[in-house]
C-alpha cells in the first residue's frame, strides 16, 4: 500500500509523514505534526488543531509538536489538538476530541464521542469506551478500562477552577455511568460498579458500589454463575486483545 492523500485534504508546511499513510477526505493536518508509518487518518479529521493562543494572534503562534504513532487508526471527524503525543497502535472511534498536553501510551483505544480535555496522562493498553469524559489533569494507569458515560472531574468548587485531577490505577475497571470526584484515586485492580459516584479514594483490588460509592470487599471474591474466579481480570482474561502476556491467536 502506498501513501494516499485525498485531493481536498490539507497538509500544512512542517508536517512529517511516514510511509503507507492514508489521509481521508477534507482532513486538515496543521503544522509540526509527525505521523508514523501505516497510519490511517479518516475523513474530516483535524490533527494538530491549534490552542486558543493561535486565534488570539495567528501570526505569532508557534505550533507545538503533535505525534501520532505508527499503525494508528484515526476515524472520521476526530480532532486532535497540538502538543498531543500518542504511541503506536492507537485507535479511535468517530467524533473523538483530544485536547492539548495529552500523552497517550502504546496500543490504546478511545471510543466514539469521547472527550479528553487535555493535560492528561494515559498509560499503555488503556481502553476508553464511547461517550467518556476525561477531565483535565486525569492520570490513567496501564491496562485500565473506562466504560461508557464515565466522567472524571477536576474542580472541587466549580467554577473557581482550582483544578485537581483524578488518578485511575493500572488494571482498574470503572464501569458504565460512574463519576469520579476531583483529586481522588482508584487503586490498581479496583472495580468501580456501574452508576457509582466516587467521593473517597478506592483501595487497590476493592469493589466500590453505590451513591456515594462504598467499598464492598475485594474483587477476588467476585465469581461467575459457575463459581469461577474473575478478578483481577488479567489473570482470567481469555479474549485476545494483543496484551503482552497473551499468545498470538491461531491463524485458522
Amino acid at each position: 500500500m502506498k501513501t494516499y492523500i485525498a485531493k481536498d485534504a490539507t497538509i500544512s508546511e512542517g508536517v512529517t509523514l511516514g510511509s503507507n499513510v492514508t489521509i481521508g477526505k477534507a482532513a486538515m493536518i496543521w503544522p509540526n505534526v509527525t505521523i508514523g508509518d501505516n497510519v490511517h487518518i479518516g475523513a474530516y479529521c483535524t490533527i494538530g488543531e491549534p490552542s486558543i493562543a493561535y486565534y488570539d494572534d495567528p501570526q505569532a503562534h508557534v505550533f507545538k509538536t503533535t505525534k501520532i504513532g505508527a499503525g494508528s487508526v484515526i476515524r472520521s471527524h476526530t480532532v486532535i489538538y497540538e502538543d498531543v503525543h500518542i504511541g503506536e497502535g492507537f485507535k479511535t472511534g468517530h467524533h473523538v476530541t483530544i485536547r492539548e498536553e495529552t500523552r497517550i501510551g502504546i496500543h490504546c483505544s478511545v471510543g466514539t464521542f469521547t472527550d479528553i480535555q487535555g493535560m492528561t496522562d494515559i498509560g499503555n493498553y488503556v481502553r476508553l469506551h464511547s461517550n467518556v469524559h476525561i477531565g483535565q489533569l486525569t492520570k490513567i494507569g496501564d491496562y485500565a478500562w473506562i466504560y461508557p458515560f464515565v466522567v472524571t472531574t477536576n474542580d472541587p468548587y466549580p467554577p473557581l477552577g482550582n483544578l485537581v485531577g483524578t488518578h485511575v490505577g493500572a488494571y482498574a475497571v470503572v464501569a458504565t455511568g460512574s463519576i469520579v470526584m476531583p483529586g481522588l484515586s482508584i487503586g490498581e485492580n479496583a472495580l468501580v460498579a456501574a452508576g457509582a459516584v466516587v467521593t473517597k479514594d478506592v483501595a487497590a483490588e476493592a469493589v466500590a458500589i453505590g451513591v456515594p460509592a462504598k467499598e464492598r470487599g475485594t474483587v477476588r471474591n467476585i465469581k461467575d454463575a459457575e463459581g469461577n474466579d474473575l478478578y483481577p481480570w488479567k489473570e482470567h482474561f481469555k479474549q485476545y486483545r494483543g496484551y503482552p502476556w497473551q499468545a498470538e491467536p491461531p491463524n485458522d
